[in-house]
């Protein structure tokens, strides 16, 4: 395992350097235009559950959910009706997910909004603030939202998927991430009331490999202990804000900056070579 102060510096240069200026291949720029709290949740949520396979794909797919929506998702949420509804997003197809799957997920948001008041309240009436991380809200906001759906198809339980089925939960982490910080990157519409300390990483493929070859992790498998053991590191560099780097250390992934199978002469100009074992063990 790698000494915290060694890589330090060299995560704080990447957190530097990526900036909201890099954000457009990331789903979250489709949804960040929104400033109350209601449609930030709103679009957030729908945004993170579909934020799987390819970067411009998953875009293009949430730019078009949430452009259809209106100018307020909430309250497109709070007044949909499937019977009237019958032509919104009716050619729906993302990867294995249906429109039957969106029209669930609305009617999930809706029944939560109705109950709870909104998506932050059902959060907070589950979480235990004195936990560690956040999944004791987050299992009871899940459980709620897929109780809500009337819906128990494979394809919409992995949309919604269990977080205490011991998976790394990566999309309701980039979720809570949005959530919970607020800088110029996260917007932060919750950060008053839940502790960004209690955060727990997004552990996406990009990240994973880039913690594994730092020496970040030991663990091999992308699942929760493995988020936990990233996160208990950068908690090491910052406890405050453990999970500030996952954005520069996902991008600087994604963008082509660190590849997976790198020749050595990439290696050789990447900002990372000092502190990473590729091609050296």
């Amino acid at each position: 395992m790698t000494q915290p102060g060694k890589i330090k510096p060299h995560l704080d240069n990447l957190l530097d350097r990526f900036d909201k200026s890099f954000l457009a291949p990331d789903p979250l720029a489709a949804v960040n235009h929104f400033t109350s709290c209601d449609d930030l949740e709103t679009a957030c949520l729908i945004a993170a559950v579909f934020a799987y396979g390819r970067a411009d794909l998953i875009q293009r797919n949430v730019t078009a959910i949430i452009g259809s929506m209106g100018k307020s998702p909430a309250r497109f949420c709070d007044r949909f009706r499937p019977e009237t509804n019958k032509r919104w997003m009716k050619d729906f197809v993302y990867r294995f997910h249906r429109r039957g799957d969106l029209v669930s997920l609305v009617t999930a948001i809706k029944k939560a909004r109705k109950k709870s008041g909104s998506l932050l309240k059902l959060f907070l009436e589950n979480d235990n603030p004195s936990a560690d991380t956040i999944l004791p809200g987050l299992n009871g906001m899940v459980s709620a939202l897929r109780s809500y759906s009337g819906r128990d198809t494979q394809a919409f339980r992995t949309l919604l998927s269990d977080p205490s089925a011991g998976g790394a939960s990566k999309r309701w982490c980039l979720f809570l991430r949005w959530m919970v910080r607020k800088d110029d990157v996260d917007p932060g519409p919750w950060s008053e009331k839940v502790s960004k300390a209690r955060l727990v990483i997004p552990l996406d493929t990009h990240v994973s490999r880039i913690a594994r070859q730092l020496g970040m992790v030991k663990r091999k498998s992308n699942d929760w202990k493995t988020a936990l053991e990233l996160t208990s590191f950068l908690r090491r560099l910052d406890p405050d804000d453990p999970v500030k780097y996952d954005f520069a250390i996902c991008s600087y992934g994604k963008l082509g900056y660190c590849v997976k199978n790198a020749s050595q002469d990439q290696c050789e100009n990447c900002d990372l070579d000092p502190i990473c074992s590729h091609g050296k063990i």
